[in-house]
């Protein structure tokens, strides 16, 4: 594998994490809330009493 095909993967899986965490903005705005799990992390976009978007991550045990 060259140097130039590990940066493009690299891209590709940022690229991905963006849009699933824009996805979840999306999610939790129209429906009041999402949390996702993947493995000892999670991620939970609530909105905040006085507007916004309350974002958490949180680290299970």
């Amino acid at each position: 594998m060259t140097k130039g095909t590990l940066l493009h993967n690299n891209r590709l899986l940022g690229a991905l994490a963006l849009a699933a965490f824009a996805a979840a903005l999306a999610v939790s705005q129209m429906q009041g809330g999402v949390s996702m799990e993947l493995g000892e992390l999670m991620l939970r976009v609530q909105p905040h009493q006085e507007g916004g978007l309350l974002v958490s991550f949180i680290k299970a045990s």
